[in-house]
């Protein structure tokens, strides 16, 4: 029984199986679905407008807000999570992988934390903090949330051959936008972590846990200092669509794909 309107926790469950599975929704309400086997994760629908235009990109029969681009129906594609963060991002990406989708590189903004980062500037993910609350389902806390490193190098390859320069560097993943204070600037800065975001180290677990392959790439939109806060949101959109047609001409180019790897890592 609760006392004083606080619950016990169980365990520590993320080695058990799921009573709702993703396999089982998409059977029920979306037999037709299959999934791009590469995947953006973009939140931007503006940026998605333009891409359907640029590629012809066409939507996926029973996956709402995802496309298939490229000649080949199967190769690659995007699709829209249902609202930013964690939960609805790797709700998304765990119904497309439950209809073949095996990698997943999500485009979205950034906040800079190291003072040596611009609005508009590019940057991998190399790794990421664990501080939002998806992750822990998945795996538990000593698990370090990384990328695929065959991915995360294919996708350097894909911005560099775009001639879009970028940097690397650790992210600090939080589910709080606004309850990123002053001593977690102080202290992720002092580790080196170099932006704030809301997905990636829930997405590099969620991969991990499901075998399937992740990356993340981010564009800088506002910046944080110990005195302010910077927003350039607004002036970013051009650079983020730059980015997602990189990779996507990456996959649907001829020898593009990156379908040779085949084991999760």
């Amino acid at each position: 029984m609760a006392a004083n309107g606080r619950f016990p926790r169980p365990p520590p469950s993320w080695h058990r199986p799921s009573i709702v599975e993703p396999r089982r929704l998409m059977e029920l309400y979306a037999p037709r679905a299959v999934g791009p086997r590469h995947c953006l994760v973009l939140w931007n629908r503006s940026v998605v407008r333009r891409l359907v235009g640029r590629f012809g990109a066409r939507p996926l029969p029973d996956l709402a807000n995802a496309y298939a681009a490229g000649p080949r129906a199967r190769s690659a594609g995007f699709a829209i999570p249902g609202g930013i963060g964690a939960p609805t991002t790797i709700s998304r990406c765990e119904e497309l992988a439950a209809v073949g989708t095996e990698e997943f590189v999500s485009v979205g903004y950034a906040g800079a934390l190291s003072a040596d980062l611009a609005p508009g500037d590019i940057v991998v993910c190399d790794r990421a903090v664990r501080d939002e609350g998806t992750s822990p389902h998945y795996a538990p806390a000593h698990v370090a949330a990384v990328p695929s490193r065959p991915l995360r190098r294919w996708l350097g390859g894909a911005l560099r051959a775009a001639d879009l320069p970028f940097a690397v560097g650790a992210s600090w993943t939080t589910d709080a936008p606004y309850r990123e204070t002053r001593a977690e600037l102080r202290h992720y800065r002092s580790l080196g972590v170099r932006t704030v975001d809301m997905e990636a180290s829930a997405l590099f677990v969620f991969a991990r846990s499901r075998r399937v392959r992740a990356a993340s790439v981010f564009v800088i939109s506002d910046v944080l200092t110990e005195r302010s806060w910077h927003p350039h949101f607004h002036r970013q959109r051009e650079r983020l669509e730059a980015v997602a047609a990189a990779l996507l001409r990456g996959w649907t180019a001829p020898g593009g794909s990156g379908a040779a790897r085949r084991r999760p890592e």
